[in-house]
Formats: C-alpha cells, sequence, structure tokens
C-alpha cells in the first residue's frame, strides 16, 4: 500500500520535474479549484472571527450609540430573495408555478411589513414622554429634493411591463402605458426641481417643493386597465362563440371534419400543434428528417399572438406564421437534418418542447 502511494506522489512530481504541458494543462482546473477553495475558507473563517473585539476576557457587547435605534435582526430579506427567485422561477416556467411565486412573494412582503411595524410600534413606545421631533428643513445652502412616489410607480409600472412581455396581449399594452405615464410625470417633477433652482439664481433662495399628494386615482385607472385587459386576454370578455348571428360559421370558421377541437385534420398537416392558455398541447414532437413536412398549427387563445418556430443551436432554423386567435394556419417546415429540436412561440418564453427529427 505504501509503494502505491510512493508511486502516485512520484507521478504527481515527475509532471513537474520533467514537463509535460499537456498535463500540466490538465491539471489546471485542480490548481484553479484548491485556490478557491483555500479563499473560501479564509473569507469564512475571517467572518466567523469578525465582530466586537475582545478587552481581557470578555466580547464587548454591542450596543448603539444613545438616541440611536438599530432594528434586531431579521429573515425577510432573505424570504424576499427567495420570494423573487420563485416569481422570475414561473415567469420562465409558467402556469401555477408563476402563481404560486406571486404568492410566495406576497406573504414574505406581508411579513416583511408586519416586522416593520412591530419595530415602528417598539421605537415610538420606547420613550413617551419625549416631544417629538420636528425636522424644519435641511441646513442653509443644503437642498434636498422633495419625496416622490415615482420609484414606487415605476417599480410597480415595469412589473406589468415584464408581464405583458410574458404574456403578451393587452397587458403588455398596459404595461408600456403605464411606464411611459409614469416617466413623463418623473420629468414633469425634475422640470419643477429645475425650475426651483433657477429660480434661487436669482433670488438666493432655494424653495422646497411641498410633500405630493397619494398618487391614488392614477393607481385606480391602471388597476381598472389591468383587470379589464387580464379579462380581455382570457376570453372571458367579449364571451368566445364558435357561431355568428345568421347560425352559420363564425370568424374563426368550423372545424374541419373529423377533427376534435378545431385543430386541422391529419390531412392537413403531418403534425398538430395546439396554444391554449399561453401553453402548447405537447411539449414533444417528432418529425421526418430529410424530407419536408407541414404542422396544423391552432391558436385558440383569444385575442393573443402565438406562432411556431424551430431553433437549434445555430439558431432559428424556421419561423411560421403569426396567428392571433382564435385562427388556424398550416406551417410547411423544410427538411431538417436528423437530430433534436426546440420548437416554441417567439412572442412567449413560458411556450417550448422539444421535436425530434429522425
Amino acid at each position: 500500500m505504501l509503494d502505491r502511494i510512493w508511486n502516485s506522489i512520484l507521478d504527481v512530481t515527475s509532471k513537474l520535474v520533467i514537463p509535460d504541458w499537456g498535463s500540466l494543462i490538465a491539471l489546471l482546473p485542480v490548481g484553479l479549484l484548491v485556490i478557491v477553495g483555500l479563499w473560501l475558507a479564509l473569507t469564512v473563517r475571517r467572518f466567523a472571527t469578525a465582530g466586537p473585539t475582545r478587552r481581557g476576557k470578555h466580547r464587548i457587547t454591542p450596543r448603539a450609540p444613545v438616541g440611536i435605534h438599530m432594528p434586531g435582526p431579521s429573515f425577510a430579506p432573505i424570504f424576499a430573495a427567495v420570494g423573487a427567485f420563485l416569481v422570475f422561477f414561473g415567469l420562465v416556467v409558467g402556469g401555477v408555478a408563476l402563481w404560486l411565486g406571486v404568492a410566495a412573494l406576497a406573504l414574505t412582503l406581508l411579513y416583511w411589513g408586519r416586522e416593520g411595524l412591530a419595530d415602528y410600534d417598539h421605537a415610538v413606545n420606547a420613550a413617551p414622554g419625549l416631544p417629538a421631533v420636528v425636522h424644519e428643513g435641511p441646513p442653509p445652502g443644503v437642498h434636498m429634493p422633495g419625496p416622490s412616489f415615482r420609484p414606487i410607480l415605476a417599480s410597480i409600472a415595469v412589473a406589468v411591463l415584464f408581464f405583458g412581455l410574458v404574456f403578451g396581449g393587452w397587458i403588455l399594452v398596459v404595461g408600456v402605458a403605464f411606464v411611459i405615464t409614469t416617466l413623463l410625470g418623473w420629468l414633469r417633477d425634475a422640470r419643477r426641481e429645475y425650475v426651483k433652482t433657477v429660480d434661487a439664481d436669482r433670488t438666493g433662495h432655494l424653495e422646497t417643493l411641498p410633500d405630493p399628494a397619494w398618487p391614488r386615482r392614477l393607481l385606480w385607472v391602471f388597476a381598472i386597465l389591468i383587470v379589464f385587459a387580464v379579462v380581455i386576454d382570457q376570453g372571458i370578455l367579449p364571451p368566445r362563440s364558435n357561431t355568428a348571428a345568421g347560425g352559420g360559421p363564425g370568424g374563426s370558421g368550423a372545424p374541419p371534419s373529423g377533427a376534435p377541437g378545431g385543430v386541422p385534420s391529419a390531412a392537413a398537416g403531418d403534425l398538430t400543434l395546439v396554444a391554449e392558455g399561453i401553453k402548447f398541447d405537447t411539449a414533444d414532437l417528432k418529425a421526418p428528417a430529410g424530407k419536408e413536412f407541414t404542422v396544423a398549427f391552432d391558436n385558440k387563445d383569444q385575442g393573443v399572438p402565438h406562432d411556431f418556430a424551430i431553433r437549434n443551436d445555430s439558431g432559428i432554423v424556421f419561423k411560421g406564421e403569426t396567428v392571433t386567435g382564435p385562427g388556424q394556419t398550416v406551417d410547411k417546415v423544410p427538411a431538417l437534418q436528423p437530430g433534436s429540436y426546440t420548437f416554441f412561440c417567439t412572442f412567449h418564453a413560458n411556450m417550448t418542447g422539444t421535436l425530434t427529427a429522425g
């Protein structure tokens, strides 16, 4: 056993004494791994031994200075990070995962708000006999911009915009309008601030803008628009109908005979694919390799655009016709080499699957 160990040591050291550049390059990842491991160990040790310095035999208990209140430790930021991760994961995957992520983030923020209110109550009730501190403003010569709701509105508007980029339809339109309205309001506030600054050059006094009013009207307007956008995109209003007033087929036409659920018949396409509820009805398709084939594509999402595209490691190899639901089309796909491809909707990142050509 000792001989085997000694021979292993000699094998390693021989690579350094008699350089074999191929072997040395192969050892580079191991060396980097050792360096990273040592750095992590030293970092963990530094954090483990950090903190108040020792004097004598006892550790000094950290205390905030008089008149300064420090909130206690909290797990809320960690929970918020996990909740945000679940929301972004749900945006990619879609379906139930998205709503679970939204619920997790909402519960986390409620928990964080409850902690903040408890800390506020603790700070207010700590010294009930003291007079309230009134801030009369910044010192002379120092100008501080007044409070603003624009950052909060911008964050909400960007969130709606990202939801619209994922789900499309009228939610995207409302998100773009929300962002534009918020940015225009922000520019108006900046202009008012600039006007006050110009006046100060003339009068020698820089007046602080008054506190803004709560943007209740704007929030209510966009909340109603978001609700209407969701209702329209889901096909609740106007209600879906397969027949027109005269009893004949509606705008989308009657489904071909022998095709359940409005999917074109097998004669219309070698493959069939249905888009409904911002997802495909299947995640696996099989197509013949080396010859052209057709895909009967049926979009059942009211007012939502979908399409059928194929890509590989080199990029997009085919993109079909865009169909705004409800509607159908038949895409002619050129011959593909044998192998595995990804089919997807270019409008919605969560709509994807695997196409096998063989």
